[in-house]
C-alpha cells in the first residue's frame, strides 16, 4: 500500500495539485458551523481543504465528528486526524469514530476527499524538555504513537481509505530529535507545525521570519528519507502581545502570507493555514472576520500573484516541490488556541472535553536545543481544545 503511495509521489506530484486550506477545532463546532466556516475559507480563497484534530464530535463519546459530513456538502477535501495523547482506552474512542465514518460516509465520496490521515499532533514536543517545561500536560512518547499507527493502518486495511497516507504532526525540533526517530520511519508523511513569531531570541521579527520557517523546513526534510513534508500548521497573528521581536499586527500577518503561503503555492507543497477566525483568542490567528458564507472578508490581501498552477484538492504529497533555503533552527512552537491545537496543561477527554489526570511522559535522551513557546493563544497551564 505504501509502496503504490510513493509511486504515485514520486512520478505525479508535480503534475498533481497540492492540498491547501485551514485548520478546524472541534468544539463548539456543529455541522452548520464547519458548513460555514468551509464555505467561507471558499469565498476568500480558493482553498478547500480542512485538517482536523480528532474523529469525534465536540461532547460525545464517539460519535463521528460532523467536519466530515460539511466537507462532502461543500466539496472540501480532509487532512483526518486522531487524537493520541491519551491512553488505549480513550484512542479507542478515536478508532470507534474513524470506523463508523468509513461505514456511514464512505459511500458518500470520504476516500475521494481524504488527503491523508494524522495520528495525533504535538505529542512528542508536549514531553520534550520546551513542553515539559512550559507544563504542556500530557504527551506521547515515539514507541506509543508507532503502535497507534499501527492500530489505524490495520483498521483501514481493506476498506475505502485503506491508500490514504498515515503520518504524524509535531514540531520541527520532535522530529529531528534522534530519540523519536522511530515514528519517521512509521509514517507516510511529516506534518511540521512551524511558528517563527514564537522564536524567542532567535531574531523572530517579521522580517527575519521567512529565513526561520525555511530553516526549520528544511532541517525536517532532511531526516525525512524522501518522504513527503507537510506543514500542517503555519500563521502569524494579527492582534495580541509581542513575543520578543515579533509584533502582531494585520500588517505583519499579511507579509507572513505573501512570504510563506505564496511560496508554499509556488512550491506545490501541501498545507493547512493557522487559522481562518479564532476571534477572542489572544493572540489571534484570524485571516478573516465575519464568517458568513459568501459575506466573509479576509482580513488582508489573500492573493498570491505569483502563484503556481497548483490548485487545491488533490490526493498528492508534493516533496518533488521541496527546495529550500539551507540551514537550521534552535526553536520551534507549539500551537493550540481556543479552536485549536496542541495540549496545553492537562489531558483532555475527548468524549466531554473535561480534563483528567493523567501521568506526563519524560523524554529522558534530549538531543535538539529547545528554547520556544507556550502555544499560540494559551498560557502554560490551559485546557486544551481540539
Amino acid at each position: 500500500m505504501r509502496a503504490s503511495f510513493y509511486a504515485l509521489a514520486g512520478s505525479a506530484a508535480s503534475a498533481m495539485a497540492a492540498s491547501r486550506g485551514f485548520n478546524y477545532g472541534s468544539q463548539g463546532n456543529t455541522l452548520d458551523t464547519f458548513t460555514t466556516q468551509f464555505e467561507s475559507a471558499q469565498a476568500i480563497t480558493d482553498y478547500a481543504s480542512a485538517r482536523l484534530y480528532t474523529m469525534i464530535q465536540d461532547g460525545t463519546a464517539n460519535t463521528v465528528i460532523s467536519a466530515i459530513p460539511a466537507a462532502i456538502k461543500t466539496n472540501t477535501t480532509l487532512l483526518l486526524g486522531l487524537w493520541a495523547s491519551e491512553n488505549q482506552e480513550a484512542f479507542n474512542n478515536e478508532l470507534s469514530a474513524l470506523k463508523t465514518a468509513i461505514s456511514q460516509f464512505g459511500s458518500q465520496g470520504l476516500a475521494d476527499l481524504t488527503v491523508g490521515i494524522s495520528v495525533g499532533s504535538e505529542d512528542l514536543y508536549r514531553i520534550s524538555e520546551t513542553g515539559i517545561k512550559q507544563k504542556s500536560g500530557y504527551g506521547q512518547t515515539a514507541d506509543v504513537l508507532v503502535d497507534y499507527i499501527g492500530q489505524v493502518r490495520e483498521l483501514v486495511k481493506d476498506t475505502v481509505l485503506a491508500d490514504v497516507p498515515i503520518g504524524h504532526v509535531d514540531t520541527w525540533n520532535a522530529f529531528t530529535n534522534t530519540s523519536n526517530s522511530a515514528i519517521l520511519g512509521a509514517v507516510d508523511f511529516l506534518g511540521l507545525d512551524e511558528y517563527p513569531f514564537y522564536q524567542d531570541g532567535e531574531g523572530n521579527s517579521i522580517d527575519n521570519a521567512s529565513d526561520l520557517f525555511w530553516k526549520a523546513y528544511d532541517k525536517v526534510e532532511a531526516v525525512a528519507g524522501g518522504k513527503p513534508l507537510w506543514v500542517t500548521e503555519t500563521g502569524w497573528p494579527v492582534k495580541g502581545e509581542a513575543e520578543d521581536e515579533a509584533v502582531p499586527s494585520v500588517e505583519n500577518a499579511a507579509k507572513f502570507w505573501q512570504d510563506i503561503a505564496c511560496e508554499l503555492e509556488a512550491r506545490c507543497i501541501n498545507f493547512w493555514w493557522y487559522i481562518l477566525n479564532d476571534d477572542g483568542a489572544s493572540p489571534s490567528f484570524s485571516v478573516a472576520s465575519g464568517i458568513d458564507g459568501a459575506n466573509t472578508k479576509a482580513l488582508y490581501d489573500l492573493k498570491c500573484p505569483n502563484a503556481s498552477t497548483c490548485g487545491a484538492k488533490s490526493l498528492s504529497s508534493s516533496s518533488s516541490a521541496s527546495s529550500s533555503a539551507a540551514g537550521s533552527k534552535t526553536a520551534s512552537s507549539g500551537s493550540a488556541s481556543s479552536t485549536g491545537s496542541a495540549a496545553q496543561g492537562a489531558k483532555i477527554n475527548a468524549a466531554n472535553g473535561t480534563a483528567s489526570v493523567e501521568p506526563v511522559v519524560y523524554v529522558t535522551e534530549v538531543t535538539t536545543s529547545y528554547t520556544t513557546t507556550c502555544p499560540a493563544g494559551q498560557t502554560s497551564n490551559s485546557t486544551l481544545t481540539i
